[in-house]
Order: structure tokens, then sequence, then C-alpha cells
């Protein structure tokens, strides 16, 4: 039978009053590794802390190692059991590694280096670890960083350690040796909260997915049979319900659910018998051997044409956009070639451009305190805090490039259109482009990708669709075309 260290269930937490959650529920065992994925910024850090003992449930139970728990115990607990590991740094630089790791291990606050030394080096023996301890810590690389929070944590005695947002500050190869020695860490006992904005993470190093929204548990699905599809449905649900106590730790199947974006047989003037979709937060690429068929699919979108025969279905309803601000209210929304030329307003702030898609969806934006907040917060967690307030103009490509791509992340339409992505000659434009789209994917945005350039194609995973002459074909056909075979 599993260890529990916590379970919440029906969790309501305040601030002044107003309520951030309403039904959390949460249980964390012994040895288990749990993804996070949330729909709000506000809501992550609430939860986080909560996490750290310092906010209290002002409803619902709480269970400490199966026992039932004040919230004043529960806060306790978690401050003496839970340690973060973030972006920033928590070692004291002024300090030698292994007084980092061993100074708060014992009753005494004498420093005591010979016996620190000597147990840091039987530590990195046992975790089958190089770490060159002869180092400052003000010397280590980021990877070294985590790997002696990690040792730190487990010197202490930690039972959780919640891991904020690593591929957003470590390299795939650095991940693997950092997840090798998480592993190696759950089978001593601690369990490990992993919250992240990438999918491919969550479901290859977790035992389960936590989808927190709209101040609830939304579902917690087993990471070995979920899919992206299952997942975005859940986190972009309009019609979420609040689940009693710890119905949503044993969720059924959820229902087959339609595409979020479809064309049905859709002709125009161009276009003959169009058929296509594409699922919640998935790609798929539309390669174009002439501009009329991209055109005309493109114009659709924007609402400035319609079929003249089938129809084309967003969110299960026939879309009737006349024009291209109808069709961003609706929830497709574009990135035009070039973006950081053609999207982004040079006189104005970063924040403030951000911001301005956004003023749109939510009236009279800028006297709403707390959405003007979560933009704050939202440039915190891409790390562009620090440029948040820079104009435009003093910026270089590749931060416009960024700046353009998270303007329509922080939005969150349904469909992203993203016209001729690769077209830059610049291979870290084009790098960091991926990389956005990844971004834009993982908060469950669709994204369409169109490109005449055969080699781009393979550039992000996803469908693929041809257009030539206005129908579709097949890729032995575009094969063909371009080779004269």
């Amino acid at each position: 039978m599993k260890e529990e260290y916590i379970t919440i269930e029906n969790g309501r937490i305040e601030e002044n009053g107003i309520p951030v959650f309403t039904d959390l529920n949460l249980r964390i065992y012994k040895k288990q590794i749990i993804g996070f994925i949330f729909d709000s910024i506000i809501e992550r850090r609430y939860v986080q802390e909560f996490m750290k003992g310092n906010l209290n449930l002002s409803e619902g139970r709480i269970f400490i190692e199966e026992n039932r728990s004040d919230t004043l115990e529960a806060g306790k607990y978690l401050t003496s059991s839970v340690t973060f590991i973030e972006k920033e740094s928590k070692l004291i630089e002024n300090l030698h590694m292994d007084e980092n790791v061993f100074l708060f291990t014992g009753k005494e606050m004498l420093i005591q280096r010979r016996k620190y030394l000597s147990d840091l080096k039987k530590l990195i023996q046992f975790f089958g670890l190089k770490l060159e301890i002869q180092k400052k810590v003000r010397d280590v690389t980021v990877k070294e960083r985590v790997i002696i929070e990690l040792l730190k944590a487990y010197a202490e005695q930690k039972k959780i350690i919640v891991l904020s947002y690593m591929t957003g500050y470590l390299k795939k190869n650095e991940l693997c040796e950092i997840q090798q020695l998480i592993k190696q860490m759950q089978n001593q006992g601690m369990s490990f909260i992993l919250v992240e904005q990438f999918e491919n993470i969550l479901f290859d190093w977790t035992d389960e997915v936590v989808v927190i929204r709209q101040g609830r548990t939304a579902a917690v699905f087993d990471s070995g049979t979920v899919n992206r599809e299952r997942l975005y449905s859940s986190l972009l649900s309009q019609n979420t319900k609040p689940m009693a106590g710890v119905d949503c730790f044993d969720m059924e199947e959820d229902e087959e659910r339609e595409p979020v974006l479809k064309f049905e047989n859709v002709c125009t003037d161009v276009l003959k018998d169009i058929n296509m979709e594409i699922e919640v937060g998935e790609v798929l690429k539309i390669y174009y051997m002439d501009d009329e068929s991209i055109r005309s699919v493109i114009a659709l979108l924007k609402g400035e044409k319609k079929p003249l025969s089938g129809k084309i279905v967003l969110n299960g309803k026939e879309y009737l956009a006349n024009h291209i601000i109808e069709a961003v209210n609706m929830g497709i929304c574009f990135i035009e070639e070039s973006p950081y030329d053609n999207m982004l307003f040079y006189n104005m702030s970063v924040r403030d451009n951000l911001a301005l898609a956004l003023s749109r969806k939510v009236p009279f934006f800028w006297f709403k305190n707390r959405f003007v907040k979560s933009v704050g917060l939202l440039t915190e967690s891409f790390n562009i805090e620090e440029i948040a307030r820079t104009k435009l103009r003093r910026l270089e490509p590749s931060t416009l490039q960024k700046i353009a791509y998270y303007k329509w992340y922080l939005y969150a339409p349904r469909v992203v259109v993203c016209i001729k992505p690769f077209t830059e000659t610049d291979i870290h434009l084009q790098e960091i482009t991926v990389e956005m789209i990844s971004r834009l994917k993982s908060r469950g945005i669709s994204i369409i990708i169109v490109t005449p350039n055969y080699s781009e194609l393979y550039r992000v995973d996803g469908d693929i669709i041809y257009l030539k002459n206005g129908q579709m074909i097949d890729e032995n056909e575009v094969y063909q075309t371009l080779y004269k075979k």
C-alpha cells in the first residue's frame, strides 16, 4: 500500500476574503513524481505559497501522513518537509559547496568542514555523480547548482521537492542527468512535484499529471495513459464542474471531443473540396505549391471570404467571422511573416505590447488590477521582467521575435496561424521560433503553420497537408512535382 505524505480534500484558499481556490484536491504519495499544469500564473503562485507553508486552508480537510491535521500543524509540516528548486539559486555564495549542503542538517550551527567534505564525497559516490567539490559556489554551472540543491534537500531529509520550470534554464542533456538523480532520490523515499509548461517532460518523468484551473483541481491523470487531447481538453474545458473530495483522483475516460477547427468539404472560387482538422494543442502544417491556394485559405480564416459550399467549424460551431477582428475575438489569431516587423508597436513598451491584445478581450482591462498584475507575473515567468517597461526599438530581433509570440500566448486563442514562420535567414531566430511554437502548444493552443518551403516542414512535429492549384494532393505528387520523377 502506498504511503501518503499529504492529502487535501475540497480545500479553499482565500486572500482578503476573496476565494482563489474553491475546490483544491491534492494527494502526494511517498516515492511519487507528479506534474502540475496551471491555467493561471496566479493560481500557480498560491499553490506554491501553500506548499511553502505560507498560506492556510480556510475550508476543507487536510491529512498529514494519513492523519487528520489542522491548518497550523499542516503549515509547520510543509515548512519543514518541502523545498523549492527554481531558476534563482537558494545557495549561499560566500559558503563552500559542502557547507551549503550540510550546514543546516544538525542542531548545532558550527561549521565542521572536515566532516562536511567527507559526507559530501560519500553522497557524490552514493549517487554516482561527477561534481568538482573544490569549486566555489559562485563558480558552479546552473546544472551543478541544481544538483547541489538536490543534495542539500536530501541531506536535510526533505520529503517533497518542487522543481519549477526546469526546461526554462537547463539544456536537454542536463535535464537527463537531473532526471537520473531524481529517480535515485525517489527510490530513497523522496517525492517530487514538477511545475512545467512542456508536456513531454511531464509525460516522460512523472507518475501523474494534475491539472488545476479556475480555482479547483480539474483532473488527475495517469502519465502513462493520458494523451495530449485529454490533457488539453481538461485544461481548456469551459464546463469544468467541481468534483467532491477524492472523486477527482479516479476520473473516467473523457468522451471523445470534436477537433478545435475543421474544414468540411470547403469550396471557394479557388479551393476545391478541402477537408482538414486540427486537435487541441496540436500542430497542422500546410505546404502549398501556389500562392493563390494559401491566400484563399487564409482569407477564409481571417473572415475576408466565405465558402461557396461546405463549412468551417470552430469549437463545434460554424465559423462565421466577417473580419480579422472578429476572427481574433472568436479565437483564431495570426502571426505574420517576420512578426517582429509586422505585429509590434515600437513606440510602446514590452508590457504594453503584450497587454494590447488582451485589452480587447477583457473590457476595461487597464482598470482591473488583477489582470494588469497577471501581465506583470507573466512577464516575470517569461524571464523578461527586467525589460517589461523598455521600448521595443531598443531591443534586438531575437527578443522581439519572442514578444510577438508571447502576445498570443497571453491572449490564449484557440488557434494561431503562423504564416511562413521560418523565412528568417538567421538560424538563431529560426530556433527561437521553434521554441515559441512549443510554448504556444504547451498552453493548449493549436498551431497552423503555412509554408511554401518543403525543407521547413519537419522543424516542428505535426500532421501535414499539401495544397496545389486549390486541391489537396498526396506527398507522392509533391515529390514528383519537386523532383520531376
